[in-house]
């Protein structure tokens, strides 16, 4: 992927995001500063991959934005054979009843509020990073500031 050392804000960030025990974090930055990567690798470096249910959730603005982070999980998981990430997004549709057995959920806020109260494929209880990508976007937009509160309670 490119890495030779630690950008700015992933040299700020991650000591906390890695932190045992773990604390919240909220960091801003420019465009193409490593932000995606800082937060993947404290999914990763949490995930427990020998556990077939969601651990870890990120939510975007959008399709696209969650399809490219999702593209960066894969990239950065790719040495966690057993690690499986689930698309949270319109057109997925899963089964009422079903169970998600992937560790990482990435989506956007209206489908991923679906998949917690109403289907109850992910047990919020159970999650242990949090991630809203683009924060700033979301609280900003009609509906999805209220859609990420409800999901992070």
């Amino acid at each position: 992927m490119g890495f030779n050392r630690p950008s700015k804000i992933q040299e700020n960030a991650l000591p906390m995001m890695l932190a045992e025990p773990p604390q919240n974090l909220i960091a801003q930055s420019q465009s193409g500063t490593g932000k995606t990567a800082a937060f993947v690798l404290a999914m990763l470096s949490r995930v427990e991959p020998g556990n077939k249910y969601p651990q870890c959730l990120c939510l975007s603005p959008t399709y696209e934005l969650a399809l490219q982070t999702g593209k960066v999980i894969e990239q950065m998981g790719k040495f966690y054979p057993e690690l499986k990430l689930a698309y949270a997004v319109r057109g997925n549709k899963l089964e009422r009843g079903q169970k998600i057995s992937e560790q990482i959920v990435i989506g956007t806020p209206g489908t991923v509020l679906d998949w917690c109260s109403k289907l109850k494929f992910i047990d919020p209880k159970k999650i242990k990073v949090f991630v809203l990508d683009e924060a700033d976007v979301m609280i900003a937009t009609q509906g999805h500031q209220d859609q990420s509160i409800r999901i992070q309670r």
